[in-house]
This record gives structure tokens, sequence and C-alpha cells, in this order.
């Protein structure tokens, strides 16, 4: 008996070692699994962007506890909307109005830069299930006025109508300018012919004086 003692005491280390050999793996392995479950991501969208927060439920969550979304400001969380496993969502007092969208996510319509942060979306899973965590960094980025095009375009139609008037001045003053050439064109057409007819006149009287003075 003493014998076998003295070899238990022997070997009562090495089981020391062992048992805290397992428990340090245990806690590690436990630290990868809160990694796991603990995950972030980060997006950027456009002001008045219709945004769609992911929140990671998987099948085997689909029995879940409970799922609640918060917004994070300097590690405080502020309830937004939270839901019970085949229950209608609860709001809580948050800033703007959110719903619930596929999947558990957090839908924000027309965002503006106020809505930017960070969120959490936590779900409890039921016993013997794992609770997830999972953040989301939100940046929206500044608004950017835009003038409407029906002010552009009566802008633009005020400020060429004083240009417009000269076009019709200049095609009512096109037919007088041929008028007073046709008539100019007339008048010494008439004069020509005025001339000519003096001339033969006096042509012929010509040769009627020349015919009498020889007879």
């Amino acid at each position: 008996i003493l014998e076998h003692h003295q070899n238990f005491l022997q070997v009562l280390p090495n089981i020391q070692t062992v048992a805290l050999f397992s428990l340090n793996a245990v806690v590690c392995l436990s630290q990868l699994l809160l990694l796991h479950y603990a995950s972030q991501s980060k997006i950027e969208r456009s002001c008045n962007e219709d945004v769609s927060l992911e929140c990671p439920v998987s099948e085997k969550d689909s029995t879940f506890l409970s799922v609640a979304w918060y917004k994070v400001n300097n590690g405080n969380k502020h309830g937004i909307i939270r839901r019970s496993n085949g229950e209608e969502p609860v709001y809580y007092n948050f800033s703007r109005e959110v719903t619930f969208g596929e999947k558990q996510n957090l839908l924000l319509r027309k965002v503006s830069p106020a809505d930017s942060g960070d969120y959490e979306c936590t779900i409890s899973a039921n016993v013997g299930g794992q609770n997830r965590n999972h953040k989301v960094s939100l940046i929206v980025n500044e608004c950017v006025p835009t003038a409407p095009l029906t002010t552009l375009n009566y802008l633009n139609t005020t400020m060429t109508t004083p240009t417009s008037p000269p076009c019709p001045t200049q095609l009512v003053d096109l037919p007088v300018t041929w008028s007073i050439a046709g008539y100019a064109a007339v008048a010494l057409a008439k004069i020509v012919l005025s001339l000519i007819v003096i001339w033969v006149i006096r042509l012929r009287s010509s040769r009627q004086r020349y015919n009498k003075w020889h007879n």
C-alpha cells in the first residue's frame, strides 16, 4: 500500500500538468469561439439611399429566442427594435423610422449623415445554443443639393428670349429690299425705253426731212 501511495505521489504532478494544459486549451478554444461569433463589418452609402444592415442569422439560428438591434454611442447601447421568435416586433424610442427586413436585417430608408454610426445586432439563442453579436459601422456621405431641371430650363428660356426678335425683323426687311430693287429696275427700264423711243422718233424725223429736201 505504501508503495502504491508513493507511486501515486510521483504521478500526481504529471496529472496536474495535463489538467492545467487541458484547461488552457479549453480557454483558448472558448476565446476562438467568441471571436467567431462576435464579428464586425463596415459599409458606406450615399445620401437618400435605402440601407439594409445585415444580421448574420443562419439556419441554425432559426429557433432563436430573440433578435435585437442597437445603436452604439460612446460604448452605450440604445435600443432600436426587438423581436422574439414568432412574435411582432417591439420598437424602442429611436429617432427615426426602422423595420425588420429579410433574415432580421435592419432597414433604414433614405439615410442621411445623421444615421452614420455603429449598429449592433444581438441574437439571443435558446438553451444550449450560442449567442451571437454582430456590429456594423455605417458611413453616409454628405448630401449634395441639385437644382431642379425646371428652374434651369426657365432661366435658359428667359436668357435667350431677348435675342430672338432680330430673326423675324431680318425676314421682314428682306422682301422690302427686293421690292425697292425691283422698283428701281422697272424705273430704269422705263427711262431706257423712253430714250430709245425718242431716238427712233428723231431718227425718223431726220429721214423724212432728208427725203423732203431731195424731192
